[in-house]
């Protein structure tokens, strides 16, 4: 099972790490003024984009090493996928729309893209905490090498 979980997670690392090369395209023409467009904006979604899925690549390769029940393992697994799809899809929107997302208010676009910053916050929380449980749970099913 931990092999499926980390090909998943891989694969989604890939379509993440994709969306973040594909909005640092984009930034490349805003920078070049090309097209309109605020470099920030496009700096973020590059960034955050191709940052996150190597984050869900680092968090693939523990999960062999973690002590959690499969329901947990699979809550760890997919709340960094949606981290990884909230933090590449949810900027590159902010950029297209020139919006933020700091605050709950109109228009639309400004909801969706707070959102999406408010539902990879949470789901990032939650997986990192699993993660340390996980890692805690091995640590004291094992020998303590320190103690010796």
């Amino acid at each position: 099972m931990n092999n499926e979980l980390r090909l998943f997670m891989i694969r989604h690392a890939g379509i993440v790490i994709l969306i973040g090369s594909l909005a640092g395209l984009v930034y490349n023409f805003v920078i070049s003024g090309d097209i309109p467009g605020s470099i920030g904006s496009w700096h973020l979604a590059h960034l955050q984009g191709v940052m996150t899925g190597m984050l869900i690549l680092a968090v693939s390769s523990c999960v062999g090493h973690l002590i959690l029940d499969p329901k947990k393992l699979h809550l760890l697994a997919y709340c960094f996928v949606v981290t990884g799809y909230c933090y590449s899809v949810g900027p590159v929107w902010g950029a297209v729309f020139r919006v933020r997302g700091l605050k709950p208010v109109a228009p639309l676009s400004n909801i969706l893209m707070f959102a999406s910053n408010s539902i990879a916050s949470i789901s990032v929380v939650i997986g990192i905490a699993l993660m340390i449980y996980g890692s805690i749970k091995r640590h004291s099913s094992s020998t303590n090498p320190i103690q010796k």
